[in-house]
């Protein structure tokens, strides 16, 4: 059973912050989606502004909630958990001593399969891909944006996308690598494309490699473009053909 879930929280530290709303939805075999899940849960702490801004969660809505504790068995049991961007599912989920997995991260999936889009966030995608409606049944109108419930029906829309072009063994691979960026998104480069700052400034890419505390995701792109525009190396002629 493979079962997209996606959560809204408090911040963005598993080891400060705390899961306030779950969803998950199930993939039918051969398309579809069936058996969704739902539930807000009680922090330990306040929800900021800040995050409330994100997804209008506010603490009045979980004051009554029950525990995440109380809530997290529901959620257990599938094959395989599908999510964007899955390390912020796992890791807040491991953050509480809960165990999921194995998972697939549309998210790094995307960036593989359509390095061209501009963006790869939920919703670029949705209509990048045509998905506007997700699913019948669910009126591009309905989809609210950054809420658990709706995020992962675009994210099973996603990955029903994802599968008719890549083999299950590559999304799995993808999914177990750091992110392969197209796009740089930050300093003097900003929405260039790797490729062509490695063919124009490879040296602002070595920078990124060797000296700069940047993400992993972000070193292994630099790494991965500049190996891409590097040319193989001719092999040595066999002195016996001269």
């Amino acid at each position: 059973m493979i079962r997209v879930i996606d959560i809204e929280t408090t911040g963005i530290d598993p080891g400060s912050d705390a899961i306030i709303e779950i969803a998950s939805i199930d993939l039918v075999r051969g398309g579809g989606i069936t058996n969704a899940m739902h539930t807000l849960v009680r922090p330990s702490k306040s929800i900021p502004p800040g995050a409330s801004a994100i997804h209008h969660i506010v603490d009045e809505d979980v004051q009554n909630a029950p525990l995440l504790a109380e809530v997290a068995d529901r959620f257990g049991g599938a094959d395989v958990y599908v999510a964007h961007n899955c390390e912020f599912e796992r890791s807040f989920f491991a953050a509480q001593g809960i165990e999921l997995g194995p998972w697939i991260c549309t998210y790094k999936c995307a960036l593989r399969v359509w390095p061209e889009f501009d963006g790869h966030s939920n919703q670029e995608l949705r209509y990048a891909l045509g998905r506007a409606t997700p699913f019948a049944g669910f009126e591009r109108g309905s989809i609210a944006p950054h809420r658990a419930a709706y995020d992962v029906i675009i994210t099973a829309a996603i990955f029903e996308e994802l599968i008719k072009r890549a083999r299950w063994s590559e999304l799995k691979q993808w999914s177990a690598e750091p992110a392969l960026h197209t796009r740089i998104h930050f300093g003097k480069y900003r929405g260039k494309r790797y490729s062509d700052i490695a063919a124009s400034d490879a040296e602002y890419l070595l920078w990124i490699v060797e000296k700069s505390e940047l993400e992993e995701g972000i070193k292994h792109s630099a790494r991965y473009w500049l190996s891409a525009a590097t040319p193989a190396a001719a092999p040595d002629k066999d002195p016996a053909t001269d």
